[in-house]
């Protein structure tokens, strides 16, 4: 008897409270967001802490047809930054990775914090908050290099 109090016992907080590792997230450095035409994945900055930063990400294109998408954000020096990208229907894009340059620009945030960025594809843009990292992961370092 006193075997199954203590089984309960032990259990018994596991029952009680929400689990935290069921709850679906992005395995990423970067964030990630769903419209119903783009899915936006690992999207970040790297910056070299000095004001020179590089925006990258994967967008992928969830429809048949190709999809002309924009991000946009501010810089540092109050300019609109805008970033084109065409996807074909049914493929990626990878902005920074895979053969194409990262999208540069000037941010004097520190690495550590987010930093506004749109993506629109129709009709009003989504928000996204996006970390700015530094090179001390090895995989960032070529971007600021």
């Amino acid at each position: 008897m006193a075997a199954v109090l203590t089984i309960f016992a032990l259990t018994g907080c596991s029952l009680s409270r929400e689990v935290a590792s069921l709850d679906p997230y992005s395995p990423s450095d970067g964030v990630q967001i769903d419209l119903p035409e783009i899915k936006a994945r690992n999207v970040l900055f790297v910056s070299d802490g000095k004001g020179n930063a590089v925006l990258i990400g994967s967008f992928i294109n969830a429809t048949g047809e190709t999809v002309n998408a924009q991000l946009e954000t501010m810089d540092s020096n109050g300019e609109v930054v805008i970033t084109e990208v065409s996807i074909e229907g049914g493929s990626k894009f990878d902005l920074g990775y895979n053969g194409t340059e990262g999208k540069e620009l000037t941010l004097t945030e520190l690495p550590g914090s987010m930093h506004p960025v749109y993506l629109r594809v129709t009709g009003d843009p989504a928000q996204m908050l996006v970390p700015i990292l530094d090179g001390t992961l090895e995989e960032y370092r070529p971007f600021i290099d």
